[in-house]
């Protein structure tokens, strides 16, 4: 009887994608670490475990003026204001309600900060303050300077305070003798007199006269004596406008609060017309910007691009001119004359791209260059400042997108997220750093992208994220949302609290394309045993594509997997399943002879969650590639 042998099964191999970081879009495909999601991956965001999960969907708000040029928030006396500079309106708004303050703005994107219980916004053209009902411009209540003291009516007293570039008022304060009644100001050409007081009465215009050239004031009864020998009785004020003082300020763009010890003042630069130069406040007085307290800050013309704050110190940040040094360090020094802000040269190295784009992650801050997104760090050799990169994972798909100088950013809930182009680049301050030496020897952040974020103006609030689109839309991110129906994008929510009128976010994780370490042998992905494990929610679906070297890709499963929730039923995908451990769809496919093989795993579902644990491949190897 003839003997017959069976031939053994060909031996079966794994390999296992699971403990996933970010995304890689720097590396090839074929090179990328097998946690890393290659390009392609889209629409992720870590969990509270670094595992990939689909973002949560935005709503619209609020609809203003197009388009959106900033979101600010201040408090005033306690109270959180919202406002909104839309087109050429300033608005305030809440989730629920929007009201118009002001028309007639500059239809370009500003800023705004907060200080002494009221908001201040800059547009480029307007300085506008608001204390909680009205705006107005602050040049309408700018603080008036004293310019001199302890005159006497012939004039020659002693300098007090610079002349205010927000107000063309100025006074001077005299000691009269009883028998002068000319007095001479401290400057001629003047435009007019507003006001003479005399031992702090208010005396009428019929009592004197002026001389605009000469900048003189001729009572017709002399004032008198003061009570107090030497003192000054006699306080006269008058209006000077000098051409382009105004502008200097309301021009401006970029403001960032900076000081110590009591003497914070608001640092403002942006003006088109001098870049390289910004203003400070006096005495922690927004109304108040002295001539003379400005500062060129270096030799290059470049322009400044933002401000942050370092330990003491102020760094501020220049657009690159490859020639220069891009930042600088701005101290201060008290006297008991006057406070000093000396600034020293810093760093050399990328510079800042975007006046939006400035943010801290935790402690590290970050700008947008055109090389990617950078840090002011401490060098620990030469303990020197130095600027070193951060997002290495997706400088190559983020440095190319144009318009990189509308970029807007904003930290929320231990993200960097930069967005352009309705793309979002986003760094995750939640998970480790690794070390990548291409990235000037330094640690980057772990990295994801989403698209559908038409944002351009951010706000982040207590943990909300709002943002501004150049429609005119203020939108706000799901987060606040339970249930699926948080996982849509551009929605409203309906007089039931609903969300309605949104559309699927598509999210995708992409594995290398893998060689399983032998690019000369053809694989085969056999039937049984390969699957991807899935994280479980109320509404979820899975459509999974293989990719070789051969193809673009062609699905091989598709599944649903819906947990039965009483409270959230739908009869057209009803499920049996109510454990909520993780899902494993197996793939029941074969992929026959690849040298490189991508597995792709996209949820496309409205209103559905989606999140990904792992992905496991069997192969038999075959032959050698020829």
């Amino acid at each position: 009887m003839a003997a017959y042998s069976i031939p053994d099964s060909p031996k079966k191999y794994k390999t296992e994608y699971s403990r996933f970081k970010g995304v890689d879009f720097s590396s090839n495909p074929t090179q990328i670490d097998d946690k890393r999601g290659a390009a392609g991956t889209v629409n992720l965001i870590s969990d509270s475990g670094g595992f990939p999960e689909k973002r949560k969907g935005w709503r619209r708000l609020q609809e203003c003026e197009a388009p959106v040029n900033g979101l600010y928030r201040g408090t005033i006396k306690g109270k959180e204001y919202f406002l909104v500079h839309g087109g050429t309106k300033l608005y305030q708004w809440t989730d629920n309600s929007i009201t118009q303050l002001k028309t007639g703005l500059k239809n370009a994107r500003g800023t705004a900060f907060s200080m002494n219980n009221k908001i201040y916004v800059l547009t480029g053209a307007e300085y506008l303050v608001f204390d909680g009902k009205t705006v107005k411009n602050v040049t309408d209540e700018a603080y008036v300077p004293t310019t001199t003291i302890a005159n006497k009516p012939t004039g020659g007293g002693t300098a007090f305070e610079d002349v205010n570039l927000l107000s063309p008022k100025r006074k001077n304060e005299f000691s009269g003798d009883g028998s002068t009644k000319t007095y001479q100001l401290d400057t001629t050409d003047i435009d007019s007199i507003t006001e003479v007081k005399v031992n702090d009465e208010v005396w009428a215009s019929s009592k004197y006269s002026m001389d605009k050239a000469k900048g003189q004031v001729t009572f017709t009864e002399a004032p008198p004596r003061p009570a107090v020998t030497g003192a000054d009785n006699v306080t006269i004020t008058f209006s000077k406008a000098v051409d382009g003082y105004v502008d200097k300020i309301t021009k401006c763009t970029i403001a960032a609060i900076y000081g110590g010890k009591s003497q914070d003042r608001v640092f403002l630069a942006g003006n088109p017309d001098q870049p390289d130069t910004d203003w400070h406040c006096e005495s922690n007085d927004p109304t108040y910007f002295s001539d003379l307290s400005y500062a060129t800050i270096g030799a290059d013309g470049a322009p400044i691009m933002g401000y942050c704050s370092i330990s003491d110190s102020q760094a501020v940040f220049k657009a690159d001119n490859r020639s220069d040094t891009t930042i600088y360090f701005r101290g201060y020094t008290i006297t008991d004359k006057s406070v000093q802000f000396p600034v020293r040269r810093g760093a050399t190295g990328a510079g800042a791209v975007a006046k939006q784009g400035f943010a801290y992650l935790l402690d590290d801050p970050l700008f947008l260059s055109r090389s990617g997104v950078f840090s002011l760090t401490t060098n620990n050799l030469t303990a020197m400042q130095a600027v070193r990169n951060r997002s290495f994972y997706v400088d190559a798909q983020l440095t190319k997108e144009a318009n990189l100088e509308n970029a807007v950013s904003v930290a929320w809930n231990g993200y960097y997220v930069l967005c352009v182009n309705g793309k979002c680049y986003i760094l995750d301050g939640n998970q480790n750093l690794s070390y990548k030496p291409q990235s000037y020897g330094d640690y980057v952040y772990e990295c994801y992208y989403w698209d559908n974020l038409p944002a351009v103006a951010f706000l982040e609030y207590h943990g909300a994220l709002y943002f501004g689109t150049a429609d005119g839309k203020i939108c706000r991110l799901n987060t606040d949302i339970d249930g699926m129906q948080a996982y849509s994008d551009g929605g409203t929510k309906d007089e039931d609290g609903r969300i309605v009128g949104g559309r699927a976010i598509v999210a995708e994780w992409h594995t290398k394309a893998d060689d399983d370490g032998d690019f000369m042998t053809y694989k085969t992905m056999v039937k049984r045993g390969s699957g991807v494990m899935l994280k479980p929610y109320t509404r979820s679906s899975v459509i999974v594509y293989a990719r070789t070297d051969r193809d673009f890709g062609r699905k091989i499963r598709e599944s649903l997997m819906d947990i039965f929730d009483f409270w959230d039923i739908d009869f057209s995908r009803f499920s049996f399943l109510t454990n909520d451990s993780p899902q494993v769809v197996p793939f029941n496919s074969k992929v026959k002879k690849y040298k490189t093989l991508q597995l792709i795993v996209r949820n496309e579902g409205l209103d559905e969650a989606f999140g990904v644990f792992g992905l496991i491949k069997r192969y038999t190897i075959g032959t050698s590639v020829r």
